[in-house]
């Protein structure tokens, strides 16, 4: 009989949970699937039949576990202040140290990332031959970092190329890791291979180390929130782009001056909101784009609703009815503009917008500061 030491440790928190069933208003998963066992009480339910003994593990209850997009909005929600997210996390630990978990699609990103050094399993690129010349703005050495992050670099090259176009002439003592980037790992941590992602981590941040860094700067919050809350060290500084953009600003460092006379929508992601609790920043800069209006959505700030792109590989389907919903709102509150400071809930709101009917474009923080402070002529269209 398979025994769970690591939940066993946390069972007085797994048995706080009294079944309230306030987290079924709120879970951006049940919402999409309809189904108890996929919520946050129902997860809690199953690991406590799980240790004791009255169920055993199958793949439909490994979709259970993996399918929590981790969000957190349940542990904001929760009464007695369980937290969810940590016990899903424990659990997937457990999982994996049985052979039954993840499922095969996530165990093939893990592959990515220990054999090629990223989740989207690409050759590691020298960056001037993915983003062209503006990396030669930026200096070999130098003790800040900005680290761009997988996704930007290999699926929105826009967006690094926007960032570093923005910052070439506000900053003097940033660096870009020029020979090519890996993955931070965050990945490998969600979805339970904790033993890899230390060793992951520890390699990760000796490198940079050794190269005299000692801030780093990330367009991706969960890079900014594997960085900052996850990694083996606490002597860098860490910072999102939205820190640095408003400390820019404030500085007169970086000018907004072409107006956009639009409705404008900002989507709290869940690692740069929850996670970080990065909330007024973005909104900030927003605000301070002349002829701008912020409107806010339904559910904003703390209650707002994941785009579910942890779980995009396997779950597309429940990824884009959570997607659709956050469009929906942006459409309801008026907006002409959906923003995300986040490459993938980009990705997740962009690819779902396009399938629907809808006249919200979504678009990034970056592409609006690019536009507003000239480095871009015109707000780019995704649709």
């Amino acid at each position: 009989m398979t025994e769970y030491p690591r939940l066993r440790e946390i069972y007085d928190e797994i048995i706080r949970c009294y079944r309230c069933g306030i987290c079924r208003a709120t879970c951006p998963i049940f919402e999409s699937v309809g189904v108890e066992s996929w919520n946050a009480r129902g997860r809690i339910i199953l690991l406590r039949a799980l240790l004791d003994h009255n169920v055993t593990v199958t793949d439909s209850f490994v979709d259970r576990i993996y399918s929590c997009s981790l969000c957190r909005d349940c542990n904001y929600q929760c009464p007695p202040g369980v937290n969810v997210s940590n016990i899903i996390e424990v659990a997937r630990e457990e999982l994996v140290k049985t052979g039954l978990a993840p499922p095969e699609e996530q165990k093939e990103l893990r592959r990515n990332i220990l054999q090629v050094g990223n989740v989207l399993g690409k050759k590691i690129e020298p960056l001037d031959s993915l983003l062209g010349p503006v990396i030669k703005s930026f200096s070999e050495t130098a003790p800040n970092l900005i680290y761009l992050g997988c996704v930007t670099l290999y699926s929105y090259s826009q967006i690094a190329k926007v960032t570093l176009g923005i910052l070439k002439n506000a900053v003097n003592d940033y660096t870009v890791l020029k020979e090519g980037e890996k993955c931070c790992g965050g990945f490998l941590k969600m979805i339970g291979y904790k033993d890899d992602f230390d060793s992951y981590s520890r390699e990760q941040i000796d490198s940079l180390k050794e190269r005299g860094i000692n801030q780093i700067t990330t367009i991706c919050p969960m890079c900014y929130s594997t960085f900052k809350h996850d990694y083996p060290q606490k002597e860098m500084e860490i910072k999102h782009t939205v820190n640095l953009y408003t400390e820019l600003l404030d500085e007169g460092k970086i000018k907004f001056n072409n107006p956009l006379n639009a409705k404008i929508a900002f989507h709290d992601s869940c690692h740069l909101g929850r996670y970080s609790g990065l909330f007024e920043e973005p909104r900030k800069l927003i605000e301070n784009i002349p002829g701008t209006k912020l409107v806010e959505l339904s559910n904003s700030k703390k209650s707002s609703k994941c785009c579910g792109g942890t779980i995009r590989v396997p779950y597309a389907q429940i990824r884009s009815k959570m997607s659709e919903r956050i469009i929906d709102e942006a459409s309801q509150a008026g907006a002409e503009y959906l923003v995300t400071a986040c490459p993938t809930c980009f990705h997740n709101l962009y690819s779902t917008s396009i399938l629907m009917d809808c006249n919200v474009k979504i678009v990034t923080l970056e592409e609006l500061i690019g536009y507003t402070t000239g480095q871009l002529e015109k707000i780019p269209s995704h649709r």
